[in-house]
């Protein structure tokens, strides 16, 4: 009795159940394998990507284990977020991933066509859920998990070539799939497409080798498709950048770049290659190489070819992707002025080092400001930290570059209060952040009956930072000290406001005593953008340097707290 011919829905619905099986199945195995390997497989990416050979061996790797080059995509960018993986190793990382996708496609063009599918696929599914089920430890429930997912995966194939096998009787894609750029072009956009609608390359790759496989389309229309699912595998890549740091973003643009790029590359060789791997096979297995085996084959060969276009321009890469992305951070501790034409002229030289010193000046106020801030801004003052020790250590190579020059003692007296001026500025920075630091764990106030003295403490401390500007024209050394004198009888009046809430029980001592030690901290801040502010004031003007012996204590409060 012949069967009865499917209905289209019937066909439908075996197409779309294929695809969904084969979706949930890809997504067992990845995450079954994630949870049994627990953190080895972060740890193998953290710690053995010291190269890029390491990287790279260690981007095929953990890809083939997990069967997702999505995970170690994602794995990669957080690391380069968090700055345990530099950039240059994470490039490799992320190339490596590339290569070791190619195993699903060895899978399905393997596994899923040289054995009775459903006889070889059950005992994994059957023997994956009794150990999801029975499982005594999360591990072996998680290997179970995968397991199971690896048998769903081939029964996906199994429905998938059963539906194709029927379409293949009624349909010809052939006829759809025209040659030439245009079509192949066509094709690489359809798999693209697949590829973020599905949110996986594997389930399209799976897809494409069983229809090519079951004769509806020709071989080299099937692998543009499979050249356009590594294109559509870069929208991960972009989204896992969005508001991460500037190397994040760069690794997100490098991913994109291999992916077109060997693209391109892929697609320009597309009927060369064919012709080179279909040899190759018969030489090797001396017999014609199936459909499947040769999609898998060509998305190997392509995704290696890739790898070794990126050897030897990998360096300029890195370096446009460097000058790339820019974070604020990093422009900021980019230097403006230090300028190394400028050395041969050490008036100049000195002068370019100055216009750098303000622009220190500027983090250093800015610091204090956001340490008095309600609540204190810190991440500002995380970005300044960083930035001004970027610059300090762009600065001191400057000025050593200056030293090395014979030098008249004016000059070498001003290049030490420059350096001076510097130091002061650091040490404004790192005490506007550990007050920072403090006064967000303190809160707002330490008292109701105190909020006026802490005010006016603050008023006069943004007061200061806003005139401790020495770039601008109107700058007074005067006004500064002036203002200076006036935040240091506010923080007298705070202290002992204080000491005596303390001693009044109104304030907890251990309480008291935190908020005299942030206090102190924004104190010490204060006086060092001031000094700062007058040493570089006295270098433009050619006064006299003004005297560095003003006590940066009371009592010992400051000195007590390390600050």
């Amino acid at each position: 009795m012949t069967p009865a011919t499917p209905t289209p829905l019937e066909l439908f619905a075996g197409l779309i159940g294929g695809i969904g099986l084969f979706l949930i199945g890809i997504q067992m195995l990845t995450d079954g394998l994630k949870l049994a390997a627990g953190r080895a497989l972060e740890d193998l990416l953290e710690r053995y990507t010291s190269t890029p050979a390491r990287g790279l061996a260690a981007g095929v790797l953990i890809t083939a284990l997990v069967h997702s080059s999505t995970a170690v995509t994602v794995a990669s960018i957080g690391f380069v977020n968090t700055g345990l993986l530099s950039l240059r190793n994470a490039l490799w990382v992320i190339f490596g991933s590339n290569v070791g996708t190619t195993l699903n496609a060895w899978l399905v063009a393997t596994f899923g066509f040289g054995f009775r599918i459903e006889a070889f696929a059950l005992p994994f599914v059957g023997l994956g859920a009794i150990l999801m089920l029975a499982g005594r430890t999360v591990r072996s429930r998680a290997l179970g998990q995968a397991i199971a997912g690896f048998g769903l995966l081939f029964l996906a194939i199994a429905i998938l070539k059963n539906t194709f096998s029927v379409f293949g009787e009624r349909l010809d894609l052939t006829d759809f799939a025209h040659p030439g750029l245009t079509g192949y072009l066509l094709l690489i956009a359809v798999g693209a497409l697949l590829t973020l609608l599905m949110q996986a390359s594997a389930a399209v790759i799976a897809l494409v080798i069983t229809a090519a496989q079951s004769g509806l389309m020709p071989v080299d229309a099937a692998c543009a498709v499979v050249i356009g699912t590594n294109i559509g595998t870069s929208k991960t890549a972009i989204l896992s950048a969005i508001g991460a740091t500037a190397n994040a973003r760069r690794l997100a643009a490098a991913h994109v770049l291999f992916n077109v790029v060997t693209g391109i590359v892929a697609l320009a060789l597309l009927p060369a290659m064919i012709d080179v791997l279909a040899r190759l096979r018969e030489w090797f297995a001396d017999q014609p190489p199936t459909p499947a085996v040769m999609i898998a084959m060509f998305h190997t060969a392509f995704n290696v070819l890739g790898v070794l276009l990126m050897v030897p321009v990998s360096g300029v890469l890195l370096r446009l992707l460097s000058a790339r992305f820019r974070s604020r951070e990093e422009e900021i501790a980019q230097p403006r002025h230090l300028d190394a034409n400028s050395i041969a002229v050490p008036d100049l030289a000195l002068r370019a080092l100055r216009m750098e010193l303000d622009r220190t000046q500027q983090l250093a106020r800015d610091s204090l400001a956001a340490a008095t801030a309600t609540p204190p801004d810190e991440l500002g003052l995380r970005r300044n930290a960083l930035a001004l020790g970027a610059l300090a250590g762009a600065i001191g190579n400057y000025a050593h570059q200056i030293s090395a020059l014979r030098l008249p003692p004016a000059l070498v007296e001003s290049l030490a209060h420059c350096l001076r001026a510097l130091q002061y500025q650091e040490n404004a920075v790192e005490a506007a952040r550990q007050a920072g630091v403090l006064g967000a764990a303190l809160g707002p106030r330490p008292a109701a009956d105190l909020d006026g003295t802490l005010s006016e403490f603050r008023t006069a401390l943004d007061t200061l930072a806003a005139m401790a500007d020495t770039a601008r024209e109107d700058f007074s050394a005067a006004a500064v000290a002036i203002r200076l004198e006036e935040a240091e009888d506010d923080y007298q009046r705070l202290k002992e406001a204080l000491l005596l809430a303390g001693a009044h029980a109104r304030l907890d001592i251990r309480a008291m005593q935190e908020w005299l030690r942030h206090a102190s901290l924004l104190r010490r801040a204060t006086e060092q953008v001031a000094k700062a502010a007058r040493m570089l004031a006295a270098q433009k003007t050619g006064g006299a340097t003004p005297p560095d012996n003003q006590a940066d204590t009371d009592d010992g409060t400051l000195a007590a707290n390390g600050s």
